[in-house]
């Protein structure tokens, strides 16, 4: 169940409109989001195998998935901030995306709920098991 089906209808109302506002509000904050890249950052070190004391790096690696493929890049160590800021820019991009689509789920049950907001609200109902046409045969 959800906490927003009783909610009463002057409550309703502002929460539609808040819904409302908030969407486009959404919408421009993932607009503003010029640069991204998807997957995630990591550094690489390596040890040479006869001098366990010696590491080499780090090695920025961008690692991830696009269309259920792999894929696994080498960064330069003079992009590797920009790059991480493209992540983090991807990371907020999918967490406003999934913000809208939770919004606009609730502004569309509140919608279906609010009698004033279509024209025609009762609902259809299906004749009585008698008045049904018989099966074809």
């Amino acid at each position: 169940m959800y906490p927003y089906r009783y909610i009463m209808p002057d409550t309703m109302n502002s929460n539609l409109d808040a819904l409302r506002r908030k969407q486009p509000t959404l919408l421009q904050q993932m607009q503003a989001i010029a640069r991204l890249r998807r997957g995630s950052l990591s550094q690489q070190f390596f040890q040479s195998p006869g001098r366990p004391a010696t590491r080499r790096g780090p090695y920025y690696v961008l690692q991830g998935f696009f269309r259920g493929q792999k894929f696994s890049e080498r960064v330069p160590a003079a992009q590797a901030a920009q790059v991480q800021q493209d992540v983090d820019n991807y990371r907020r991009f999918q967490a406003l995306a999934e913000e809208y689509v939770t919004v606009s789920d609730q502004l569309t049950r509140l919608e279906d709920e609010d009698p004033d907001s279509k024209k025609n609200s009762s609902p259809r109902r299906s004749p009585p098991p008698s008045s049904r046409k018989p099966p074809p045969s």
